[in-house]
Parts: structure tokens; sequence; C-alpha cells
């Protein structure tokens, strides 16, 4: 096969971007120049039909409503939808009032586009589009109840003994299931040759969003308090451990209700009352060129901080019911911090590969198998590693917290930037003697590990190869119980070791990379990615969630709705992103980011390049 020359390639990227916009790179150039409805107005269009959730919200409808009878509302669910995110790609705040300027604002041919049927001549319109945000609301609300006041202790006390349990599960259910559909359009917009080219892999992390009401709340299962926030259903957020966090009147009537718990309470200048929202984000191959497609969240799901139990595997199982198949799921130490059987198990199920990092009592020796073998810090070794291999991450660690601990003695004293570069340079100094050292302690540990072969079984066996080169494997094999084969299947371990073990076979700390080394530090990095989606969508020149001011309505649900449609137009804009890097005949940056004569076009009014060497896509 024939290398493609530069000038093909532009062609190619230049026809995708047509596929998926409608449009080419001149009509987005020239729209952030001016008023850019025309070119946000097609965008809108096309994500409605992608995703097709147009018929979602007309079958939840049907199921709710008693009668069709009745006229047409002039402004239904979708065209809300619709509404909100032609806001967040014209970087307006979601407030009813401002949908309501941008709708008179919009040309009777746009409205009729995106599926406004009002002439925009009506004082009304603010109510029709109200109207029309509280029934798309409903559709999707687990936490049906009054937003128009502060409520009293009994006020809130019979919203939620009014509350269907089952309903809210339900409506609960639709909302990640609206949210998913929508991302899930953004990734259906791309051609198919570019969605081709992903490998699978996936990174999720969650983020604060907060909500209006500084002072919060007490917990919704703390019935005893007065509220203090018309956004009653929020909790409050702290950076550490899972997230979650309880006032310290919380954490007295929680151990009240139950003896012998020890919750801590926390001072609510010290968290913030919000909400989080869970973004799983495509990463690039692991061995590819890193700009293959565009980096777009896949996955998105919303919950009260620190409920996070359920979410990985909720996600997993969300791109498995559209089709996907996850390869590598990079996440942090929250996921895998729980229950083995709520996780790691149903993902080994599902033949994906994990990545993660490791809290402090997870390194090291973990477990002992009954073959000849032990697992240290996740990987599988022949159990006559040294013990000096077998403690080798335990002991980096112990210099690595020193030098985060000298870090943060240096910045408590207000340090001047010559004072703060020669206090890191001096404790890097003294890290790098044992970092060296663990390098050196990996590569002689790598001597003992047993390597996978071939994938993941459906019934969540897996085969290694025994090192059998390995230091000292001929008196290991003399030894009575090891293993004879070259290669052993391990299973999943049975109903009955994993009612009585919490790391039954290892799952717990089990991963795909051995952790430490170079493959591992490569694929966890890439988590860096999903980080990035969060601050986008938090920036105030974008969508700005980390600004309840700007969500007008109240209650968790609207904001969870704003949260979807905003990861919706952040993968817009990356996808826009990537197809100028491909089109680019400069270097791109702030200055030049807008000028329509940096991106080569198809009608020549840019000549194309003389060919030179270059690496194919």
């Amino acid at each position: 096969m024939s290398r493609p020359t530069i000038e093909s390639q532009y062609e190619q990227a230049e026809r995708w971007m047509h596929h998926t916009f409608g449009s080419g790179m001149r009509d987005y150039t020239s729209a952030n120049l001016s008023t850019p409805n025309s070119v946000a107005i097609v965008e809108v269009d096309r994500l409605v039909k992608a995703s097709a959730i147009r018929q979602l919200i007309v079958g939840w409808r049907a199921e709710d409503v008693k009668s069709a009878a009745g006229a047409k509302p002039f402004v239904d669910e979708t065209a809300a939808l619709a509404l909100i995110l032609l806001q967040l790609r014209l970087e307006r705040p979601t407030l009813i009032s401002d949908m309501a300027k941008t709708f008179h604002r919009l040309s009777p041919r746009q409205r009729a586009v995106i599926g406004l049927r009002h002439d925009g001549e009506d004082t009304r319109v603010y109510g029709r589009i109200g109207d029309a945000v509280k029934r798309l609301i409903a559709l999707v609300d687990e936490f049906p109840g009054r937003r128009d006041k502060i409520l009293s202790r009994d006020e809130f006390r019979a919203m939620i003994a009014g509350r269907d349990p089952a309903d809210c599960r339900k409506r609960r259910e639709r909302m990640f299931l609206l949210g998913n559909t929508l991302v899930e359009g953004t990734w259906k917009m791309l051609p198919r040759e570019v969605r081709e080219r992903w490998e699978g892999n996936i990174a999720q992390d969650a983020t604060l969003v907060p909500l209006q009401g500084q002072r919060g709340n007490p917990a919704g299962h703390n019935l005893n308090e007065r509220r203090r926030s018309i956004n009653s259903d929020g909790g409050y957020y702290q950076r550490a451990g899972s997230h979650g966090a309880m006032t310290h009147s919380d954490a007295r009537e929680a151990n009240k209700a139950s003896p012998g718990a020890k919750n801590k309470g926390t001072s609510i200048g010290k968290s913030t009352w919000g909400v989080e929202a869970e973004l799983a984000r495509l990463v690039p191959n692991l061995h590819d060129d890193p700009d293959l497609f565009p980096l777009i969240t896949l996955g998105v799901s919303y919950h009260i901080p620190g409920a996070i139990t359920g979410e990985g595997v909720r996600m997993l199982n969300s791109f498995v019911d559209r089709g996907h198949r996850p390869n590598h799921y990079i996440v942090d130490r929250a996921y895998p911090g729980g229950k083995f059987q709520e996780f790691h198990l149903p993902a080994r199920l599902l033949g994906v590969k994990l990545v993660f990092d490791y809290k402090d009592k997870a390194l090291g020796v973990q477990l002992h198998h009954t073959s000849g073998f032990v697992q240290v810090s996740g990987a599988w070794y022949l159990d006559n590693l040294p013990d000096v291999h077998r403690d080798a991450d335990k002991v980096v660690l112990v210099a690595r917290n020193k030098f985060d601990a000298e870090i943060n003695r240096i910045e408590k004293t207000n340090p001047t930037d010559a004072e703060r570069a020669e206090g890191k340079g001096k404790a890097g100094k003294e890290l790098a003697p044992a970092e060296e050292l663990y390098e050196k302690q990996l590569a002689q540990r790598a001597k003992y590990m047993l390597t996978y072969k071939g994938h993941i079984q459906p019934d969540g066996s897996r085969r290694y190869i025994i090192p059998t080169d390995a230091p000292g494997y001929p008196k290991w094999k003399a030894q009575k119980g090891s293993h004879q084969s070259q290669s052993i299947v391990m299973t999943l371990p049975t109903a009955k070791e994993i009612e009585d073990d919490v790391n039954a076979g290892g799952l717990k700390n089990e991963q795909y990379f051995a952790y430490g080394t170079a493959p591992w530090k490569h694929a966890y990095g890439l988590r860096n990615g999903v980080e990035s989606a969060n601050r986008n969508v938090k920036r105030a020149q974008f969508e700005d969630i980390a600004t309840p001011d700007k969500r007008g309505v109240r209650g968790n649900t609207f904001t969870y709705i704003v949260v979807a449609m905003s990861i919706v137009a952040e993968n817009l804009r990356q996808m826009v992103s990537f197809f100028k890097r491909k089109l680019a005949l400069k270097t791109i940056h702030s200055k030049n980011n807008y000028i329509p004569s940096l991106f080569w076009q198809s009608d020549n009014s840019v000549p194309a390049p003389e060919p030179e060497p270059r690496p194919p896509w």
C-alpha cells in the first residue's frame, strides 16, 4: 500500500469535517468573527438527529401521560434540550431569560431547524420555554418535590415521605440514559473511518459541580434539622477520600442511628455543597499516534458526592450495551477501593483490562497462591521472589512521602520563586537515589513475574505464562505443590471464597500492567485526559459548570441536564479542534486559531503546500 500524499490527507480531513458538521473550515473560522448562530444551529440539529434523542423523549412522554389529547406545546422537551445546547455553544448562560433572548434572535428558519414552533413574537416565550424545561425535568427527575422555597423540617419530611422509591429509580435510569444517549450522538456524528481507529481505551473520573446554597443542608437522611438551601438534595463535597463529607450534626445523627459507627464530621467552611458528575473519556491507543481521533467524553453519570458505589460498572455496562468494547479502563483509587464484587469482578467478566493506582496499604505482598505464586502490588510472581523486591514499592513510598512532606513544608513558608526552586531541587536530589534503586528493583522483579497470554475468557479465567528462566526456577519447580506446566489458568474464585475473603483470587488488587513499570506509568498517565475534560467544562470562557448562578433552575436534575449538554458542547469543540489540527498548514496557537488562511481548503483559495516527509495518520 502506497503512502498517502499530504494533499490526500488534507482532502480526507476536510471530507470528514463536512460529514460531521455539514460545514467546512471556512464556516468555522468566519463564524468566530461574528455571531456563530448558523454554525451552532447546524451542530445542534445534527446532534439531535444522530442521537435520536427525540424518539427517546417521546417514548417516555407516552409512558407518563394518561392521554395524548390536547394541543401540542410550541416548545417541546426536545426543543428545550436543543435550546440549552445552543446556549452553551454560543457561550451563554442557561438561564431561562437568556434562552428567551436567544430565541428572539433566531430567524424563523433557524427556529424551525431545532424544533421551535413558536413565532417568537409573543411575550409568553419566557413562560413557554420555562414550561418545556419543567416537563423535561419531570421525565428524568429522581428528586421530585418543592423547589420554590427553603423547606422547614416538617416540609422536608413530607417531601421525602411522598417520594416513590421505584419511580425515583426509574427516573434516575432515564437521566443516565438521556446523558449517555446525547454523548453517544456526538460519537455517531464522526465518520466511521475515524471511529474505527479507537481501540477502546477509556479513563473515568468524577468532578464536583457546585449547587446554589453556599451553606448547604443537613444530609437527606437527617430529618431532625431544618433545611438551609432550596437545593435540598445535594451533598457536601471534600477533596480527601471518597469526596463525600458530613457536617458535625449529620455525623452525630448517623452515629446515634448506628451505634458503634465512627462517622466524623467536617465543618461547613471546609466543604462545598453540590453534586458530582462522572465523566468517561476516550484516551489514545497505547502504541499509536496519539492524535488518531478526537478525545471526546463517551460516558456520563451523576451522584451525590462520595456515592460512587457501582458507578464504574454502571458505566462499563453502558458502553457494552451501546456496542462498544472497553479495553484498558483507567481509574483512580476511588473505584477499586470498594468491594471487589462491585467493580473488579464484573469488569473481569466483561474482559476489561483495569489500570489504577493503589492506596499505601495495598502495596507489597497481598496474597499467596497454593501453586507457588505470590501477588505483589497487583501482579503475580514466583514465590521465591526475594523480600527486597517484594518490599520495593513500600520502600520507595517512604522516600516519596518524605519528598511530598518537604514540598508542603516549603510552600507553607510563602517562599519566593528562587527559594521554592532551591527547596524542590534539594528535595529532588534526596529522592533521586531511591527512585533509581526502585527502577533497578523493578527490573529484577520482572524476571519472576507471570505474564498474560491471550484474552480474558468469558468466564473470567485468564492464562499466565510461567517465567521458566527466572532465577532459581529449577529449585522452585522442585518444591512440593509448585505448578509444573509452563502456563497456568487462574479461574475466578467460588462464591464461598468470595464470601469469606476480601481479596479472593487476588481480584481486588490485580490489574493489567505491573504497578510502577513504564507501561503502567504510560497507561495511567493517560488519565490526565479526563481531568482535562473536567477542567474544560468548568472554564468561564466555555460551559462554566463551576458557576451555579449560570443555571437558574433549581434542583439537582436541571444541573444534571446542563452538565450532560455541557459535555456534548465540549465534545463538539474537541471535534472541531481535531479537524483544525488535521487541516492546519502551520502550528496552531491562540493568535492564529481563527485565521482562514491557516487552514487548507479544497476551493483552492489557499494553495496546498509542497509534499514533505510526514508520518501517516
